[in-house]
């Protein structure tokens, strides 16, 4: 099987037949996404992390962007959540709130995603740095050493709190790490897997679900609102 770079035409396999668990994508159509049950297993504090996946846009971001991944983001007195999201202008952004009223950090990659081509994404913090890679290249570097709660409702193609924030597009082997990040990012080739230290793993497989093993040795049960398995695939 062919292996595409990250960003090469989309690959449509035909039929089902030599599809494997991990090759394919999740369909968003504007107005679609999925969430997670909250828990406090995604919660970073102060830890390393990661979020990675594949983004294939079909349509440009809205006003408030592209969701990848939103755990309830808000800039409320005491909140500190974040998301990592595609702003209108086609840039990956990693944002967290402060805390304080208002108040939020962000990191915004200065390499741009194009429409209809599959692109590798990834937010990682290590040692208090955030770095926002888009492919092989690190497109921001920032420091955003304090801590993030991430406990409430994570949503996947949405956030909750911003309108015109939908996914359009297709997302495949998305990936959220707590505990462990990465300094340099390489294009991975095959399926992403579970991790020791993941906490989720999904658009990847032939229905909507999770794949990692962190609700007590499971996967965790999710709520899909409207996204529909694609066998579209980055690789």
């Amino acid at each position: 099987m062919p292996i595409l770079s990250a960003f090469g035409a989309a690959r449509t396999i035909p039929g089902s037949s030599g599809i494997v668990d991990g090759e394919y994508s999740y369909d968003f159509d504007g107005s679609s996404f999925f969430s997670y049950p909250s828990s406090a297993s995604f919660a970073i504090g102060t830890l390393d992390f990661s979020i990675e996946c594949f983004v294939y846009l079909t349509s440009a971001p809205g006003l408030n962007g592209a969701n990848i991944l939103d755990f309830s983001y808000n800039t409320a007195s005491g909140s500190t959540k974040s998301r990592f999201f595609i702003n209108s202008s086609y840039y990956p952004v990693f944002q967290r709130s402060t805390g304080s009223t208002g108040g939020s950090n962000s990191s915004t990659s200065s390499i741009a995603v194009s429409l209809n081509t599959w692109t590798y994404v990834a937010v990682s913090r290590t040692s208090g740095t955030v770095k926002v890679f888009v492919g092989s290249s690190t497109g921001s570097t920032t420091s955003i050493p304090g801590g993030i709660t991430n406990s409430s409702t994570p949503y996947v193609g949405k956030a909750v709190n911003f309108g015109l924030s939908f996914l359009t597009g297709k997302i495949s082997n998305l990936r959220y790490n707590v505990g462990s990040g990465f300094s340099s990012a390489t294009v991975p080739t095959s399926p992403l897997t579970a991790q020791a230290t993941t906490k989720m793993l999904t658009c990847q497989s032939s229905t909507v679900k999770d794949n990692s093993v962190a609700n007590g040795g499971g996967p965790w049960t999710v709520t899909n609102s409207g996204v529909i398995v694609s066998s579209s695939s980055p690789f």
